[in-house]
């Protein structure tokens, strides 16, 4: 990757997490996003002194969006690295010596972050997870969810983590209902699980069916050991679990993951990968953090579903920084619940390189 194929992916990875996180409305599905954005790591792991200062390798989530007021988060919400093949698995446990500990591997959602903030035993406040530190305050929607509980019995402080999501089964009749009304349809379960929990008006989140489903915790004074047992506690107040929930060594990972994967399409709700995290909570502290992962758990993601489908026209786009990127115009085509119409083609020495032509079929 060159300089400018470099400043123009950014721009291009920004447009993508716009839309997605903020706009709720995906422009890539997640394999494309994946595949750009690990080009642009290993450019600015090879160029350190040539990153950008808009680079979305420094950036957890999206912003606030209008209308709604900020909040922060007591503790800060974390992004999560991603790795895709056994090789990447591999070098991930060897960083901090983690082969010889225990892990806990649950699915990975596909939907939208919350916290869950309780005082007293009550629900007092949720927040997305913006940028990690401040996200928008979305509790009296949160409160329309049936699963998440507006009172627990534990009274102490305590901040619950997880994901908020639509069933597919549900997401279809909400399609349906649309389709009914003359409303544009929904691109895809998770956008419209985080467009539902944004909604300005609750009303409309609370006929949306979401589902809320715990996988961590934040601020916390329960003197637990580890993960497992807090996940354990959680579910025991009250909140949703999956029966996918496994402690295991190192060498028990790929059947897991295997299991897990075989099970994609059956799982009621979309899923792109199995989360891997230290079990012992003394040994994710000594571990920390990079500038915007926890280095004690990872998502092994899911395999690209491939799609074929035909070019129809190439557009212009360009970028804040002038640089024009061309930008294939598709027969739209569902990947993995997200409709995709167009893709970017990077740059017009790769078209050439390709022989791609109007017509082409591709995938």
């Amino acid at each position: 990757m060159t300089k400018q194929e470099y400043e123009r992916a950014v721009n291009t990875l920004n447009a993508w997490a716009k839309a997605y996180y903020d706009e709720d409305e995906p422009l890539a599905s997640d394999e494309e996003y994946d595949a750009l954005y690990h080009a642009v790591l290993a450019f600015e792991q090879a160029n350190p002194s040539e990153i950008s200062l808009f680079s979305p390798t420094k950036r957890v989530g999206g912003g606030v969006k209008e209308g709604f007021s900020k909040a922060s988060h007591i503790k800060r919400m974390w992004s999560m690295e991603d790795i895709f093949n056994l090789g990447e698995l591999d070098a991930w446990l060897k960083r901090g010596e983690k082969e010889n500990l225990t892990f806990v591997a649950e699915p990975k959602f596909d939907g939208a972050s919350l916290n869950l903030l309780y005082e007293n035993g009550v629900l007092v406040r949720a927040i997305t997870r913006g940028d990690g530190v401040t996200g928008e305050d979305v509790t009296q929607n949160a409160r329309t969810i049936s699963s998440v509980p507006k009172s627990i019995s534990y009274k102490g402080l305590i901040e619950i983590r997880g994901e908020v999501v639509i069933r597919k089964e549900d997401f279809e009749l909400l399609n349906i209902e649309r389709a009914k009304s003359g409303e544009a349809l929904l691109s895809n379960p998770r956008n419209a699980a985080a467009g539902s929990l944004r909604q300005l008006d609750s009303a409309v989140t609370a006929k949306r069916k979401l589902l809320f489903i715990p996988w961590g915790v934040g601020e916390q004074s329960l003197g637990l050991k580890n993960h497992s047992e807090v996940m354990k506690f959680v579910r025991e107040l009250g909140f949703e679990r999956d029966d996918f929930f496994k402690i295991l060594k190192k060498d028990e990972l790929e059947a897991a993951y295997n299991e897990l994967l075989a099970n994609r399409d059956a799982k009621s709700v979309m899923m792109d990968g199995m989360v891997i995290r230290v079990n012992d909570l003394a040994r994710c502290e000594q571990l920390g953090y990079t500038v915007k992962f926890p280095k004690f758990m990872v998502a092994f993601k899911f395999p690209a579903i491939e799609k074929v489908t035909r070019l129809r026209d190439v557009a212009l786009q360009v970028g804040r920084s002038g640089v024009v990127t061309p930008v294939g115009v598709l027969d739209e085509v569902n990947i993995d619940g997200a409709n995709v119409k167009s893709a970017t083609l990077h740059n017009f020495d790769e078209i050439e390189r390709l022989g791609v032509m109007k017509n082409d079929y591709i995938g």
